[in-house]
């Protein structure tokens, strides 16, 4: 009896606390609220009932985001820019997580946020963050320690394409990635020039012609040279 009391007693409170009276603001003296104190966004007239100015802590990418309401009260918190509140895992994650949830990359992504919230917000001694497309695949440039290497979508290295961290700012793998793909056809016949960082180099040459190419191997121009004048070609 008594429990149901209490809980008849709490439930009064709440359906209280969410009702907003004509002149609710009237009886309210709002504190002041700046970007000195505020460590977040400021939202105007976003506190209760919307009498006063509120302040708005962004939570970070893996953060827990399930308190939204206590007593009618709005949350003093909410996922950063380009986040949202998974409602299935309560923590912040981005677009691509949310919609990609099942390529091999967005799952290993959503392992390591967990265990990195499980250690309190440190990821494990010598645990990398995995870098995935938009389509939930890895990215076909991979970081881990001072070096970057080129993988496949489902994350597995390309023969020996790499590079020093500090010298991958440029570094696409895009070369590597269209080599390991036209070789998982079973086709031959197709030759692929590319850099050591797994880029395309400039040029490409056909049997004994050359011609300039783009950064995804398409060709550039119209102009063709002999590969013995390949000097001559001035990609």
């Amino acid at each position: 009896m008594l429990k149901f009391l209490i809980c008849f007693s709490l439930s009064l409170v709440v359906s209280e606390a969410i009702q907003c009276l004509p002149n609710q603001c009237a009886m309210v003296r709002c504190a002041a609220v700046t970007q000195d104190t505020c460590n977040g966004v400021i939202v105007p007239n976003g506190g209760f009932c919307g009498c006063c100015d509120s302040c708005k802590e962004m939570l970070i990418e893996g953060a827990y985001c399930g308190s939204t309401f206590l007593l009618g009260m709005p949350s003093n918190s909410q996922c950063g820019d380009g986040l949202h509140c998974d409602t299935h895992t309560m923590r912040c994650v981005s677009k691509t997580a949310r919609e990609t949830q099942t390529g091999p990359c967005a799952a290993a992504h959503q392992q390591y946020l967990a265990t990195k919230q499980q250690n309190g917000g440190f990821g494990l001694l010598g645990a990398v963050e995995p870098l995935c497309d938009e389509n939930g695949f890895y990215q076909s440039k991979q970081c881990e320690g001072s070096v970057c290497t080129c993988v496949s979508k489902q994350g597995k290295n390309i023969l020996d394409y790499r590079a020093d961290i500090w010298r991958s700012n440029d570094m696409d793998c895009q070369c590597a990635r269209d080599q390991q793909e036209y070789m998982d056809t079973g086709l031959i016949g197709r030759f692929f020039y590319c850099t050591p960082n797994g880029n395309y180099q400039n040029h490409q040459c056909l049997g004994s012609v050359c011609h300039c190419i783009d950064n995804r191997g398409q060709m550039l121009g119209t102009k063709t040279v002999n590969i013995g004048d390949l000097d001559k070609l001035n990609c």
